[in-house]
């Protein structure tokens, strides 16, 4: 068997089309996965590297690269008492500095990212980047920690 070759940063195990003015999700029967959720390969999950981490993200699961990581920002919500990281961002860069910028409407948004992922994920992937791409994550860490922190004064029945 021939080494499959990952150049993707993002391979989702489904893929979202837009058909008769409806969202269908469709997947490989062979249980291949599609680059940037987009484009059918004929690489299997089994396939992938050991950086590659697995979770839910753009709302279903594929699997995203932790290695070759040039800049994170941690963005975490505060307004949401009810649940942990669902509502936080974390925006990846592989190529580049990611910028904030003020939008229109006076909110802050960020340019120069690849990829965004939220909810639990976002621990596993800094864990994953910091082991993987050698990146310091301390001061992410350190925000999650508070983010931590601040959910279980809100939560203390949550473990």
């Amino acid at each position: 068997m021939s080494k499959k070759r990952i150049r993707a940063t993002l391979y989702m195990e489904s893929k979202l089309s837009l058909k008769a003015s409806s969202i269908s999700v469709e997947r490989d029967p062979s249980g291949f996965l599609f680059a940037h959720g987009k484009y059918r390969t004929k690489i299997l999950p089994k396939d992938l590297p050991e950086y590659s981490v697995h979770g839910y993200l753009y709302k279903r699961y594929g699997y995203i690269s932790a290695s070759g990581v040039k800049h994170l920002i941690y963005v975490p919500n505060y307004s949401f008492t009810n649940h942990l990281h669902k509502d936080d961002t974390l925006f990846i860069s592989y190529n580049s500095i990611i910028e904030p910028y003020e939008r229109e409407n006076g909110f802050t948004w960020y340019k120069g990212y690849d990829e965004a992922v939220g909810g639990h994920l976002i621990v596993e992937f800094v864990d994953a980047a910091e082991k993987y791409s050698r990146y310091d994550v301390s001061d992410i860490k350190k925000e999650i920690q508070r983010k931590q922190s601040w959910f279980c004064e809100r939560n203390p029945d949550e473990k």
